[in-house]
């Protein structure tokens, strides 16, 4: 009767609901694999005998202690989605910020470092990655357009792109990460002014 078509409609729903929470970790789990290969190829780090993989970095690429802590405001505007490190059934890890802009507005360096991705991907569309030393990553998605290329050096508040909407996103803005040996750090603790202006869900909801 009634109450055994309910009871089928929620074991459904259930089995639905894992079935869409194993797909969003796999899908998370191939965005970071992809991630690490374009760092590791891009940065030239390669089983080097008894050389850490630190050693190796520290040939390909050097840069001071004060310049590669991200103290640079990306973008001024709005914050819209806040980081999200857990995955549910309802909303996927989200490893960084959004920040609504204007389409076109100049996207900055966070600090100074050198450019190991600059391309497209599918999720945040034109994407640019920045390595800045002492492992410390900074990722800038969904740019209208890419400025720097690949292997390109920038410093400080140099512009590196400008804003858009490409990739999946629902309107102009910048999806901004911060990584540090290997773990997403959320923007916000080096940027706490954008709390200032903040609508996202996670504050309003």
């Amino acid at each position: 009767g009634i109450a055994e078509f309910r009871e089928k409609d929620q074991q459904f729903e259930k089995m639905l609901a894992e079935r869409t929470q194993v797909m969003e970790l796999y899908r998370d789990l191939n965005r970071l694999g992809q991630m690490e290969e374009i760092i590791r190829s891009n940065l030239s780090i390669v089983d080097a005998g008894n050389e850490s993989s630190a050693a190796v970095k520290s040939k390909s690429f050097t840069i001071s202690y004060i310049e590669n802590i991200p103290t640079q405001a990306p973008v001024d505007g709005f914050l819209t989605q806040r980081m999200l490190d857990k995955s549910y059934f309802w909303q996927k890890n989200h490893y960084g910020i959004d920040i609504a802009v204007h389409e076109g507005e100049p996207v900055l360096a966070a600090a100074g470092g050198r450019v190991i991705f600059s391309g497209w991907t599918y999720d945040l569309g034109n994407l640019i990655i920045i390595y800045h030393g002492d492992d410390y990553f900074t990722h800038y998605g969904h740019n209208q357009l890419n400025l720097i290329q690949n292997h390109g050096i920038v410093k400080r508040g140099d512009v590196i792109a400008l804003a858009g909407s490409t990739g999946i996103s629902s309107g102009p803005h910048l999806h901004f990460e911060i990584w540090k040996d290997g773990d997403a750090i959320d923007p916000l603790v080096f940027f706490p002014e954008y709390k200032e202006r903040d609508l996202s869900v996670e504050k309003n909801g």
